[in-house]
């Protein structure tokens, strides 16, 4: 008890002597730190240093090794092996992730960052994880935060958030090539490659591109099936470069700019198929100063989207500016102040008459750590968004019941991240945990408009200017420790509400004639969900080469929402497994390195429209994955690797309502200098 109490300590001070020398998230040495302490390092839930095991929220940090160990392709893919985190791929590129509940077509409740800039798209905030400008060989470390995190993490952290750090050029040169050949005529090629410029300036530069086959169609659903014929390739091409600038020991500027072309399959937010375009481009700079008032940074991104949708083209673009202070009283508190502001504009979609929409978002927010003893430590945090809606056109009055003063909505809302972190003498650390988020309405649920033309009828499918926002509560108990010199746990048992689920429209019209011109399906807000559960994770690294570690995930839903599929394409209760079990044998010996995994996911009963207005339940049968990958390093630079995803799947498993997931196998080789 002595030996932990002192690493304990010895940790506080280094961790401290790192805040007091200005680290940013973007700039702390992860790599270095996780050595010292014996367990990874972050920045991301409070602005300052800390270990995994201190964090005010559960969390889960997956490094830069165990990502190169995996035999996957993508983040979902990555993602799907750990307790707690649902995916659900929909197609080849459109694997949806979500946090403790049924990963839905276009997850609209998980907050996604890459170095601190939001990557969810705005329109209706999910995440089209093929569009990340990210290359896998780049990536520092991610961050998988459960629960609500928004006054922690920022706007719309309602289920979770998955924090992607890249590496930080100032620590280290490296070039890296991989070339990718598989089964369905796969092939994909990415470059990654940092440089320092002398002693102030360092950059980073990446390039991908991929294509591959789609996967099989759902054999019941007659749109997947019917846009397979247009055989619709996947392909994948993003870029992304960085600058880092030291102006002086205490003031740096990085900036940085990415994009993404991508061309997928996807199954969409109402069960329904689509083959979909994006084209997005980003900007972002950061400009961090070590002032007498504290560590200041002023951060400011802008993101551009294109895309074509089955049902239109959107162009939508948002502009965010943060200014953060973090700072100490003393010893034992540690304070961030922060305000932003957000605009997010997009055209008249997917009608293009009715006038460009948007919104204005201000908030302000505070964090508070205070440290009573090494062994107990609170951190207190709050946040309030005001949100303003307008457009600047008519809708249609032959069609649409709103007019646009009925857009000029304004929407004010708190919410709170409370944890007590205690080191107890037996050992390890419990958390205590409550929160409430807010999910804000998109533009979709505000501001979209489309007529559709039925045999003899016409009918609208609108936004809802008087939607609410949906509040999410989660109250949590985690305890995680080491329970022998080589085997860690961790537990964690939580109750999360949502009041007032969002959601898309149903198979019947809301609001009829006379009240509305025409018949008209809304967005609107649908009634409440609760889902409580238990996830418990178990890991060992014996020194003889060998690593393991399993998990597993209980999960029980209770609906009290709007009629399915009536009022609703949202069917919690039914699409979300009860139980999910993953597991991980690995062996390393010199050069060879040898991993498999498994994955078990229960039945579930999952919605599918398999044509507009047709919206039914289709029984998903439970099923195990498999995957296994073994590398041999030749040498110091070139290593030649072995990949096989969900092995057993052979032609297609069906895993979902929209294609047949199916066993993909492709050769990797890599080279680094």
């Amino acid at each position: 008890m002595k030996t932990t109490t002192f690493l304990t300590t010895i940790s506080a001070i280094a961790l401290s002597a790192a805040f007091s020398a200005g680290v940013s998230a973007q700039e702390l040495d992860y790599t270095s730190m996780s050595e010292m302490f014996g367990e990874a390092v972050t920045a991301g839930a409070t602005g300052a240093p800390q270990r995994a095991s201190d964090v005010p929220a559960t969390m889960i940090i997956i490094t830069q090794d165990e990502i190169a160990r995996f035999p996957e392709y993508d983040i979902p893919g990555i993602l799907r092996h750990y307790g707690g985190v649902d995916v659900t791929r929909y197609a080849y590129g459109d694997g949806q992730v979500s946090v403790r509940g049924a990963a839905t077509g276009y997850t609209p409740r998980l907050l996604v960052l890459v170095n601190g800039r939001e990557v969810y798209l705005d329109s209706y905030g999910y995440t089209a994880w093929s569009t990340l400008p990210v290359q896998l060989d780049e990536i520092q470390q991610i961050e998988v935060v459960k629960g609500p995190q928004s006054a922690l993490y920022g706007f719309n952290a309602v289920a979770g958030v998955v924090n992607i750090i890249t590496r930080n050029p100032n620590h280290g040169d490296y070039t890296r090539l991989r070339v990718d050949a598989g089964t369905d005529e796969y092939q994909g090629i990415s470059f990654t490659a940092a440089r320092q410029l002398g002693d102030n300036i360092a950059i980073r530069a990446s390039y991908g591109a991929s294509e591959a086959n789609e996967f099989a169609p759902f054999a019941d659903h007659t749109t997947a099936i019917r846009l397979a014929g247009d055989d619709p390739d996947f392909s994948r091409e993003t870029g992304a470069f960085e600058g880092r600038f030291r102006f002086t020991d205490k003031i740096n500027l990085t900036l940085e700019t990415s994009f993404s072309n991508v061309q997928a399959s996807e199954g969409d937010s109402i069960y329904y198929a689509e083959n979909t375009g994006y084209t997005l481009v980003s900007y972002k700079g950061d400009l961090e100063a070590d002032t007498e008032w504290g560590f200041l940074t002023l951060s400011a991104y802008r993101n551009e989207t294109e895309i074509e949708y089955a049902f239109g083209a959107l162009t939508a673009s948002l502009n965010t500016v943060r200014l953060q202070d973090l700072f100490r009283i003393g010893s034992h508190d540690t304070v961030r102040l922060s305000v932003e502001f957000r605009e997010g504009e997009t055209g008249s979609f997917p009608d293009p008459t009715n006038g460009d929409f948007g919104y204005e978002t201000t908030a302000v927010s505070a964090m508070w750590n205070h440290k009573f003893s090494n062994a107990l430590e609170l951190t207190l945090a709050g946040r309030y968004d005001s949100v303003d809606w307008s457009r600047d056109g008519e809708p249609n009055p032959a069609l649409y019941s709103f007019s646009q003063a009925d857009y000029d909505v304004s929407i004010e809302e708190p919410s709170y991240n409370a944890a007590l972190v205690w080191r107890p003498e037996f050992g390890g650390a419990v958390r205590l945990s409550a929160a409430r988020g807010v999910q804000a309405p998109t533009m979709f649920d505000i501001g979209f408009t489309m007529p559709v033309n039925l045999p003899g009828l016409t009918v609208v499918a609108s936004g809802n200017p008087d939607i609410e926002p949906s509040i999410v509560t989660n109250y949590e108990i985690a305890y995680d420790r080491s329970l022998t010199s080589t085997v860690t746990f961790r537990g964690a048992i939580f109750l999360q509400e949502t009041e007032g689920v969002k959601s898309q429209l149903g198979m019947a019209p809301d609001v009829l004639p006379p009240s509305v011109p025409v018949p008209t399906f809304l967005f609107d807000n649908r009634g409440d969900t609760r889902v409580s559960g238990v996830e418990l994770t178990f890991a060992g690294r014996p020194d003889n080469g060998w690593s393991w570690d399993a998990n597993y995930t209980y999960k029980q839903v209770e609906d009290d929402m709007s009629l399915f599929p009536f009022y609703t394409p949202l069917n919690f209760e039914e699409a979300t497994p009860s139980h999910i079990a993953n597991g991980h044998l690995g062996w390393t010996d010199g050069r060879f390195t040898i991993d498999g995994y498994a994955n078990y996911v229960s039945a579930i009963n999952m919605p599918m429209q398999p044509v507009f207005g047709t919206l039914t339940l289709v029984p998903i049968d439970a099923y195990i994955a498999l995957s296994m990958r073994g590398a041999y390093q030749i040498n110091d630079h070139f290593t030649v690797a072995v990949n096989a995803q969900n092995a057993n799947f052979g032609d297609g498993e069906v895993t979902n309502s929209t294609s047949q997931t199916e066993s993909r196998v492709w050769v990797s080789i890599s080279a680094g200098f």
